[in-house]
């Protein structure tokens, strides 16, 4: 994705991923007011941007804050869901002991890792 924006007084051009480019609009518009000159993007985040404005009332800062909440939130919610069908290959020896198999436990922890810096940046916002 590629957007032109007019943020205060000066022309900015983000280009990446949608995310990468709301969430610096974000950051850079802080406080400030910006409007949209133009954009370039895939056919799915043409629509997602346009119906965002719509439901901001055409405020591109609100309506980039709002993406950037909604993407965040659904990848919590996946490695969530991660962790938790990890969890599930819990086993039990023959004495009775509950253990996790090899290998498990350090994808659980890189997983919530992940998910503490996505509740940062959640919480930032």
């Amino acid at each position: 994705m590629e957007l032109w924006a007019k943020i205060g007084d000066e022309k900015v051009k983000f280009q990446g991923s949608m995310v990468k480019v709301l969430e610096e609009l974000v950051q850079k518009a802080q406080g400030k007011e910006a409007q949209l000159l133009s954009f370039h993007a895939g056919q799915k985040e043409r629509r997602r941007l346009k119906r965002e404005l719509r439901a901001a009332g055409k405020n591109l800062v609100e309506a980039a804050k709002n993406y950037v909440r909604w993407y965040y939130t659904a990848e919590a919610r996946k490695i969530r869901r991660q962790i938790k069908e990890l969890k599930r290959r819990e086993k039990e020896n023959s004495k009775g002991i509950r253990y996790l198999p090899k290998g498990v436990v350090e994808q659980i922890n890189r997983l919530q890792k992940q998910l503490e810096e996505i509740n940062q940046k959640l919480a930032s916002l």
